[in-house]
């Protein structure tokens, strides 16, 4: 079966399934005489997720949206086998996650908006080759990609030069690229807009939506930005506390709300108002949606 023919007979079926997942951690702490805590720490557990639940069949994107600290990142993470669940059940593509087996790593990619897969000190093009050895992908289809996606990302004339020398959003773009160059089943994005300028970001989000829809790509996208979400979406999930208490087609909730697609800021007063009723705080409201905006002030290039 050619990977046109299987992409179209995958549409639809379940590519990642989270069941009552909770991931605990514990942290020291810092009280009564230094002897004690040397000799007889005691420590606090946290739970960082909470009997979460998510499923994403493919070609659809889901949103999951939270204020910071709320468990993205650690969905990711274990999602990517990076962590393993304190209990509770994950299947990706029918693989547990952190076996870590060779078939489950070769079918999934994952781009963080904070950390580089890219070596640092060499030219982009050398971890591009890097990845089509790795991946053991044929060379005129691994070719055939990067020359597709560097070229809707404007990131082809970038490939000589040191990972070092790109600004964060020149990074990021190569990122993305880079992590869909092996043709992965499953895509893990976590803010991968953040620091990108406003164009970079339109052609990430065409990008997305591309690999969505052509390849039934299931993704998996944690954003700020709310014209991430009404742009690449199709599901949106909402996670406060390490707890995922609602799950909606994109569709659904834009009625719900009475917003339109293109009205982002009054889509982003409506998720802010849902947190705010199970009891989002202060700091957490201020950087529920403007932390993308924030830190892209900072990129070096802007």
């Amino acid at each position: 079966m050619n990977q046109e023919a299987r992409r179209g007979s995958e549409r639809g079926t379940v590519a990642v399934d989270v069941v009552g997942v909770s991931r605990m951690y514990r942290t020291r702490r810092h009280e009564g005489p230094l002897w004690r805590q040397l000799l007889r720490p005691t420590f606090d557990t946290h739970a960082a997720l909470d009997h979460a639940n998510l499923q994403i069949r493919a070609g659809e994107c889901l949103g999951l949206v939270g204020p910071n600290g709320a468990g993205k990142s650690t969905m990711i993470k274990l999602l990517t086998g990076l962590l393993k669940p304190s209990s509770g059940r994950i299947s990706v593509l029918g693989h547990e996650p952190g076996r870590l087996s060779s078939q489950f790593l070769t079918q999934i990619a994952a781009v963080f908006g904070h950390k580089t897969s890219l070596w640092w000190d060499l030219p982009v093009r050398h971890s591009f080759d890097a990845i089509q050895r790795i991946y053991r992908v044929p060379a005129e289809a691994f070719r055939k990609d990067v020359t597709l996606f560097a070229g809707m990302l404007h990131v082809d004339k970038l490939m000589d030069r040191t990972v070092r020398q790109l600004s964060l959003g020149e990074r990021i773009k190569c990122e993305v690229v880079m992590a869909l160059a092996h043709r992965p089943r499953v895509l893990l994005l976590d803010e991968p807009t953040i620091g990108v300028d406003m164009e970079s970001k339109q052609q990430l989000r065409t990008l997305i939506n591309r690999v969505v829809a052509e390849r039934q790509v299931a993704t998996l996208l944690t954003t700020h930005d709310v014209t991430d979400l009404t742009t690449c979406c199709t599901h949106i999930a909402f996670i406060q506390g390490g707890n995922v208490f609602q799950i909606k087609a994109m569709d659904e909730l834009l009625r719900q709300f009475g917003v339109s697609r293109d009205n982002g800021g009054l889509l982003e007063s409506r998720l802010i108002e849902t947190f705010r009723a199970r009891g989002m705080t202060t700091d957490e409201e201020r950087t529920f949606c403007n932390t993308a905006l924030v830190e892209s002030m900072g990129d070096k290039d802007d």
